[in-house]
């Protein structure tokens, strides 16, 4: 499954996010990964989350993102929750120029069974199909 959190510059998105990614940590039974460009919220998520900046490794495109997701899963198939704030920031894109990624989460959720909860920096008129699909 394919979550968006979605809402212009400054309302809260990655508050959201981080607040989603601790509630989840209760009730995995699998291994959570929280995923961004800064270490600035790294305190902010709970130490049983796997923190990742992507500066550390990096992940500057939405090539180098999926190579990196791709080998993150394989390294470890027990990962039940992704959470990722800030695609566009950390690989230099707009949302319209995502469709590939977001392709390649929803492959990767239907064969790990991985959830992937994403933050993307648009109202709903403005978001592409590919992404308007995943809002609840």
């Amino acid at each position: 499954m394919v979550k968006i959190i979605y809402g212009t510059k400054g309302t809260g998105k990655t508050k959201q996010i981080i607040d989603q990614c601790n509630a989840t940590v209760e009730s995995a039974k699998g291994n959570v990964v929280y995923i961004t460009d800064t270490p600035e919220h790294s305190l902010e998520v709970k130490h049983s989350v796997r923190y990742i900046n992507t500066k550390d490794y990096l992940i500057n495109s939405q090539d180098r993102l999926i190579g990196f997701l791709g080998g993150l899963m394989a390294g470890n198939t027990d990962i039940e929750f992704v959470f990722i704030d800030g695609v566009a920031r950390m690989t230099d894109t707009s949302v319209a120029e995502q469709e590939a990624l977001y392709n390649f989460l929803g492959k990767l959720s239907d064969e790990f069974g991985t959830t992937f909860v994403l933050t993307v920096s648009s109202d709903v008129e403005s978001m592409p199909n590919f992404i308007k699909k995943y809002i609840a």
